[in-house]
């Protein structure tokens, strides 16, 4: 299948993607647990945390994980940040650098040995942040923003009350996951500002995607909301030259807009462009896909050739937003249905969060991977559950155009 669009295609593009309503951006937060591991309770709060698919940062005490092997593995299986909390959960007020230096190295070296992992992000106990051990640290202070006990024993309820009503874009939950209180306010927290319109995200993601770089013995108590989160696009600009010059991707009456997020209907459009606007000879039949929708004939011509299945035999959800990996699994298809073969020798680059990509979008990943595709954006994380990024489609629509 060539791949090309003409001039009278390229301005009937431009002209529809003015109708198109800006994407806006998740509001994030990271909910986060200090001084575990608890027997009794991280195992709960893991239970209430895996029903609703968030995942966690857990700033975890040394000396006490001994014995928790296996909590140990399930929280790493199932996709939470394990962070360092110290080896003994000491004051360290008046420590002696070498004492700072010492609790976090063995602290480190702890971690690494449970979980296999070799970097871990700092929070001290009592939230010490005196300039004489920020400097001994070797690692960002990650503070929070929200703590709903203040340093007592509060009441479940009370505490999920607070952290409600005080909760902005951006913010950093403190939990302990040791107490009945705390993990009573676990759920109430969780679906509440789920309901409200809030995404959980681990502490690294926050600042990730947030285009914040965490610098070592600096202090962070919140990440940016979006609006004036500094987003970090120069790795995407070419990219993005590319699909613009080529009418696949192009902006808006207010820009281009690199980090907004990618909808289903604006994925299978952009790789229906990509490929000429084939017509379909039939018809999706999703009734959430009006006629009249400058997405309709690309919706078409997906479901058609087998690209796109809806989240119901007769609703595709052409708003919702699009994962990453979900993205690689329909560019993979429309490779797959060019009939391009990849090879099958060599080893396949391994994601450091590979755990965390589908069963389901495994085989399409690793295909891509086959055929030597590598994000510049990030070589050694796939993110495969973020929300793909505009700057994010136009690289992968770039690489594929350039195979043709």
């Amino acid at each position: 299948m060539k791949c090309r669009v003409s001039a009278l295609v390229l301005l009937a593009l431009v002209l529809s993607l003015c109708l198109v309503r800006p994407v806006h951006a998740a509001k994030l937060l990271a909910i986060t647990f200090d001084d575990g591991p608890s027997p009794v309770y991280t195992p709960q709060v893991l239970d209430e945390l895996d029903k609703r698919n968030v995942k966690a940062t857990f700033f975890m005490v040394g000396k006490w994980l001994p014995g928790k092997q296996a909590l140990l593995d399930r929280m790493v299986s199932e996709g939470h940040e394990i962070a360092s909390h110290t080896y003994d959960h000491v004051n360290l007020t008046d420590a002696a650098p070498s004492q700072v230096r010492e609790q976090i190295k063995k602290n480190q070296e702890a971690l690494a040995s449970y979980t296999g992992l070799l970097d871990f992000l700092v929070r001290t106990p009592f939230g010490v942040r005196k300039d004489s051990v920020l400097k001994n640290l070797g690692a960002p202070l990650i503070l929070w923003s929200i703590d709903p006990a203040a340093g007592n024993q509060v009441p479940g309820d009370q505490m999920a009350r607070k952290v409600i009503s005080s909760a902005r874009d951006g913010d950093i939950i403190l939990l302990h996951d040791t107490t009945q209180y705390n993990l009573d306010a676990v759920g109430p927290i969780l679906d509440t500002l789920r309901a409200k319109g809030f995404d959980f995200v681990t502490v690294s993601e926050l600042f990730r995607l947030r285009g914040v770089d965490l610098k070592d013995g600096v202090i962070y108590k919140r990440a940016p909301a979006a609006a004036s989160a500094k987003q970090n696009t120069s790795w995407a600009q070419k990219d993005i030259q590319y699909v613009q010059s080529k009418g696949i991707m192009t902006g808006d009456r207010t820009g281009w807009h690199p980090e907004k997020t990618m909808t289903r209907a604006m994925a299978v459009t952009t790789l229906w462009r990509a490929c000429g606007t084939p017509q379909a000879k039939t018809k999706a039949g999703f009734v959430d896909v009006s006629p009249y929708s400058w997405y309709t004939k690309a919706v078409d011509w997906g479901r058609e050739t087998g690209l796109i299945q809806g989240k119901t035999e007769k609703r595709f959800a052409p708003n919702d937003s699009i994962t990453r990996q979900e993205l690689y699994v329909l560019l993979a298809r429309l490779l797959q249905s060019q009939g391009v073969q990849a090879p099958q020798s060599g080893e396949v680059p391994v994601y450091e969060d590979s755990f965390r990509v589908s069963a389901w979008a495994r085989p399409e990943v690793q295909y891509l991977q086959r055929l030597g595709f590598v994000s510049a954006n990030d070589k050694e994380l796939l993110r495969p559950g973020d929300k793909a990024t505009r700057a994010e489609a136009a690289e992968l629509l770039h690489w594929y155009l350039e195979r043709q």
